[in-house]
Parts: C-alpha cells; structure tokens; sequence
C-alpha cells in the first residue's frame, strides 16, 4: 500500500504529540506571557491629571475558567478611552503600541514550555 507523502501524516503526528501538553503548562506559559506583558505595559499606562484612581494601580493578570486575562480592576471602563480616545481627548494606544513592540517575545514565552513539555 503506498504512503501518503501529502504531509497530513506528518502534521497529524505533530498534533498527537500537542495533544500530550498539559493544561497546566498551557496556563503557566499563558501567565508567564501575560505578567511579561503587564510589566512591559505599567511604563506607559496614562496616569489621570485628575485626583481620581489611576490605571496602573489596578491593573492586574487573572486566571478563571482556564483562560488568562489582563484587566483593569475598578478602572476598566475608562481605559478604553485613554486607548482609543474621544472627542475631547487624543487616543494614545498604549495597550496596542506595547503589544505591537512585544509581539515576537510574548509569542517566545507562551510556546517555550510548550515545546520543551512537547520533547519530553
């Protein structure tokens, strides 16, 4: 019977092998990513001209129901403004820019202990 040199017999072996990544691992390199990116976004957080509850004390990485998110805590409705900016105000895109500049690195952190878990 002659073989299939299409590659699928390749790639299904390669998904075999990612199948064996525990959860786990999965969430630690996805926090790991996730506080790498927070660290690299507190520099450029806005700080409010007003004297009201600033971004950056409220920015924080939560894990539930097995996804990993950054938020921010009591201030999550306005950072959008700051982010994207209003009538009166200039968009300043500092979560995107910081996302932008980091992207190759965060990436690195979220499939390094995949791939040494997927060598064994």
């Amino acid at each position: 019977m002659p073989t299939n040199q299409n590659g699928f017999e390749e790639m299904s072996g390669k998904l075999g092998e990612l199948a064996k990544v525990s959860k786990k691992v999965t969430l630690e390199s996805l926090e790991e990513a996730a506080n790498f990116y927070v660290s690299k976004l507190l520099p450029v957080i806005p700080k409010s001209l007003l004297k009201k509850k600033h971004m950056i004390d409220h920015i924080k990485v939560t894990l539930e129901n097995e996804q990993v998110t950054v938020t921010f805590e009591g201030t999550a409705f306005y950072w959008r403004f700051a982010e994207n900016g209003t009538k009166q105000q200039k968009a300043q895109h500092f979560a995107a820019s910081t996302w932008e500049q980091n992207q190759k690195q965060i990436e690195n952190i979220m499939t390094e202990k995949i791939i040494k878990e997927m060598e064994g």
